[in-house]
């Protein structure tokens, strides 16, 4: 009888991964395992020995390498003529895990996230099995997050960490919301052909926790200037964050507390205040309104529908 070696799948289990016999002669030729009993000797209750001489091993068999200590006798003489041979047997459990951060791109550097800004994700990935991995890819479901990256390969321990990024683009939805929540899934293949994936998580590699990212751009914050030139910039009366509160009135005074607009559902892009009087009372209608200094007054309704108010002082410039 001589010795064995096989690698075997041990996340899944394996039937008849090897036949011991196939290398054993009897009398010169190859055994025949009707000729034969085989006894396992080793006590490891993962594998199991066949008559015929192939093994099993059970699903969720710990990695690792085994020598598995086993006996074959003559069926003619089955006390004596008995010789003794070992399986060496590799269990193959390949894991892999994803650590997933993420980065508020504040390209205006208002320090408020704005619709159309952007997240930048970045992943760590690590082969944490026994088995180097092939293939390696990295999705993420959110809808609007484009990844990029090609496949890898990694060696067992190895992590990688600059192959992989994603970017996502914020929505109004995510502002009202106050956070974008979101996980990847990073999947890898042995070269048995066992496929593995873990769902990332923001700061270990044993948890699998979403990586949520508060973003703050619901906060009430008007612009102080407005000079309606057409130049593209404070061509008319911005409130940051108004778009989070759409039941809201907006108003503005002249220095003697006049209305001179007014403007339900106000939302930085239809009827905005632009420098000209819409006010009901003594100031005429579309007229240009005189520079100066105004005064604004904001009422909007929160999700809870609780009343809120913030007012002050605009500068109406050329």
């Amino acid at each position: 009888a001589n010795n064995d070696e096989a690698n075997v799948d041990g996340i899944n289990g394996s039937l008849e991964f090897i036949n011991i016999l196939d290398n054993d002669l009897r009398n010169g030729v190859k055994v025949n395992a009707l000729d034969v009993i085989i006894t396992k000797v080793s006590t490891n209750s993962n594998f199991e020995f066949n008559s015929d001489g192939t093994v099993n091993v059970r699903p969720n068999t710990p990695g690792g390498s085994y020598d598995l200590v086993y006996r074959i006798c003559d069926k003619n003489n089955p006390t004596s003529n008995c010789v003794t041979a070992i399986l060496k047997v590799f269990v193959e459990v390949p894991a892999i895990a994803i650590i997933k951060t993420a980065t508020f791109n504040d390209e205006d550097n208002s320090k408020y996230a704005n619709a159309g800004e952007t997240i930048t994700y970045s992943f760590v990935i690590t082969n944490t099995g026994n088995v180097p991995l092939n293939g390696i890819m990295v999705r993420d479901n959110l809808p609007g997050v484009v990844v990029s990256g090609v496949p890898i390969n990694l060696l067992v321990g190895e992590s990688d960490g600059n192959t992989f990024t994603a970017t996502y683009t914020i929505l109004q939805s995510n502002i009202n919301k106050g956070i974008v929540s979101n996980q990847a899934v990073v999947t890898g293949q042995s070269l048995l052909g066992v496929v593995v994936e873990d769902k990332s998580d923001g700061l270990s590699n044993v948890d699998d926790n979403p990586t949520v990212l508060g973003i703050s751009g619901c906060v009430i914050n008007p612009f102080s200037a407005v000079s309606p030139n057409e130049d593209g910039s404070n061509d008319d009366f911005n409130i940051r964050g108004i778009e989070c509160y759409p039941e809201n009135t907006v108003e503005i005074y002249n220095r003697w507390g006049v209305l001179v607009f007014e403007r339900n559902r106000y939302d930085n892009i239809n009827g905005t205040f632009k420098g000209i009087s819409e006010g009901r009372t003594t100031i005429k209608q579309s007229e240009k309104l005189p520079v100066g200094t105004y005064f604004y007054i904001i009422k909007y309704k929160d999700n809870d529908a609780k009343q809120h108010q913030s007012a002050g002082y605009l500068y109406l410039s050329n």
